[in-house]
């Protein structure tokens, strides 16, 4: 008798996003981390995003195309992972437009602000969207 095959239960996120300010030692500057990765963890590879981003002035667009397999020759389990650095910013509000393959599409709004126990503060979040987005 065959037995049957159990589902994980779905996710309510496809995606998540993590923003936050780090320094990098080598630049010696500051930069606004955009961290992005799958809830759903693959395990033949260690996936690589593929997303385009664009900058204009505050506003700043991602677009989610795909994954991409890695380079190297060992298969290595884990979520998919995409990081953008944003060297250039300023302390002001900035709105963020994520898109995905021209589906779905989630914006939201952050801050920068000069204070060291929280540097990004989260001003507007959507209220149904596809990814998480934590500082």
């Amino acid at each position: 008798m065959r037995t049957k095959k159990v589902k994980p239960p779905p996710k309510k996120f496809e995606f998540a996003l993590s923003v936050s300010k780090q320094h990098d030692d080598i630049m010696k500057k500051d930069y606004i981390s955009f961290a992005f990765y799958t809830t759903k963890e693959f395990l033949t590879f260690r996936y690589i995003l593929n997303i385009d981003q664009e900058i204009k002035g505050n506003n700043i667009s991602f677009n989610i195309i795909g994954f991409q397999a890695p380079t190297g020759d060992l298969s290595n389990p884990g979520v998919a992972e995409y990081e953008y650095r944003m060297y250039e910013f300023k302390y002001t509000e900035y709105c963020v437009h994520v898109h995905r393959k021209d589906v779905d599409s989630s914006k939201f709004k952050f801050k920068v602000q000069r204070s060291k126990t929280t540097p990004i503060k989260i001003v507007s979040l959507p209220r149904n969207s596809f990814i998480d987005i934590t500082t």
